[in-house]
């Protein structure tokens, strides 16, 4: 009896670590199947992580390419000069690749644009000739120096009444700017009111009459003791013309300038509720530059480039609305005899520039160019293709159309000097 229950104490401890064994055995399965799982993701990841960055490497490689095909391909002094045959070839190897289609589109530009500025007279860079040719007119952003404030002849001191009266406009870029989306584009300086400060109704017909004074850069205590260059008193301009054009004397609460401090910032306030595009006006001028007329010998043309940031109520909560403008002045001032008719010609007719002085009447031409600002330049550039689906915008074209004059505008102002000659 002893024996048998010894046997089968025996044989339960067999049993008992026969299971251990088979329990230990299937957690090492177990943890070998884990450890397998675990090194199969990490390769499997490094493996993604490696293509992923060998793709980065491959694009980067192929835009550094690009990029220097593109440097190369502007720099070579056959860029405008390969015509005939030789173009052909040209044309024929770059339209293997992306990069001919970049080609292309550059070599259309450029020629579109050197054949425009060779039908122009040898004086392309005075104001006469780009009033007269107005795609010659760029978008000024970048200069090196700040300008300072135009200089005005002797004839146009004093004050003035202005009378201004629309008349017409163009639109000098069809190539690269679609004309039906450019009549989208909300911040093309004057399709909005109060978009253009001194023209705050572009096409208002028949356009408020308002006053305008020049003055001495030094005006002194009396009319006597003034001396310096004649400028503009801008403040006072920009006061009569708001107040003209908004059919309320109290509309403009201040206008921050001095010409002597800074010529090229104003700051127009308005009364709140006055306007609906604009609380604030903030004028900032890029460029300046004037000329004498070379046909009389009297007429003066001066241009200046601004860019005004319109600030306003908005939908969103604590948002102001800001909208930013860039557009051209051009102003041709010719003084003219009393009888408004006949200009006086110093050339021709040897009229002395004492008369022209003490003219009582200028007859003056006012051209706006406006810009697009870059983003709706691009949408700009949209086109139907030939295949008939969707505009799609043009990458080639529009950094052509933020910089080309989109629309220009023409305004004649008959000028009515008040009071005596100063």
């Amino acid at each position: 009896m002893r024996r048998r229950t010894r046997s089968l104490g025996a044989a339960a401890a067999r049993k008992s670590r026969s299971t251990k064994n088979d329990d230990a055995h299937a957690h090492n399965a177990d943890s070998l199947k884990r450890s397998t799982h675990i090194t199969t993701t990490t390769l499997t990841t490094q493996k993604k992580t490696k293509t992923t960055k060998t793709k980065k490497n491959e694009e980067k490689a192929t835009r550094r390419d690009f990029a220097m095909k593109t440097t190369l391909f502007l720099s070579s002094s056959t860029f405008l000069k390969t015509t005939g045959a030789d173009a052909g070839d040209a044309r024929a190897d770059d339209n293997n690749n992306a990069f001919g289609v970049f080609a292309e589109r550059i070599r259309a530009n450029n020629s579109a644009s050197s054949s425009s500025s060779s039908s122009s007279s040898s004086s392309d860079t005075s104001l006469e000739n780009k009033i007269a040719h107005p795609k010659l007119f760029k978008k000024r952003v970048i200069n090196k120096s700040k300008p300072g404030a135009t200089k005005y002849p002797l004839f146009l001191l004093g004050e003035w009444e202005e009378e201004v009266s629309f008349a017409g406009y163009e639109f000098p870029s069809d190539e690269f700017i679609d004309r039906k989306t450019l009549e989208r584009a909300a911040t093309c300086p004057g399709f909005q009111k109060l978009s253009v400060a001194y023209l705050p109704d572009v096409g208002k017909t028949p356009a408020p009459k308002y006053r305008a004074r020049f003055v001495h850069e030094k005006p002194g205590e009396n009319v006597n003791e003034a001396s310096g260059d004649v400028v503009e008193d801008r403040a006072f301009n920009l006061r009569n013309i708001f107040n003209a054009y908004l059919k309320d004397e109290t509309a403009v609460e201040s206008v921050d300038y001095d010409f002597s401090k800074n010529p090229n910032r104003a700051t127009v306030t308005l009364r709140r509720g006055a306007a609906n595009n604009a609380e604030r006006v903030e004028l900032f001028t890029n460029a300046r530059e004037s000329e004498t007329s070379g046909k009389d010998g009297c007429s003066f043309l001066c241009a200046e480039t601004l860019r005004q940031v319109s600030l306003g109520y908005s939908v969103d909560y604590n948002t102001a609305r800001v909208v930013n403008y860039d557009y051209e002045h051009i102003w041709r001032y010719q003084p003219m005899r009393d009888d408004k008719i006949t200009p006086f010609d110093v050339k021709t007719k040897g009229d002395s520039f004492e008369d022209i002085r003490r003219c009582n009447f200028v007859k003056a031409q006012l051209y706006t160019v406006a810009y697009l600002q870059s983003d709706d330049a691009m949408r700009a550039t949209a086109r139907v293709n030939q295949a008939g689906t969707a505009p799609i915008p043009s990458l080639f074209d529009a950094g052509t159309a933020a910089y080309a004059p989109a629309v220009v505008y023409s305004h004649d102002v008959l000028m009515e000097r008040v009071g005596c000659v100063p």
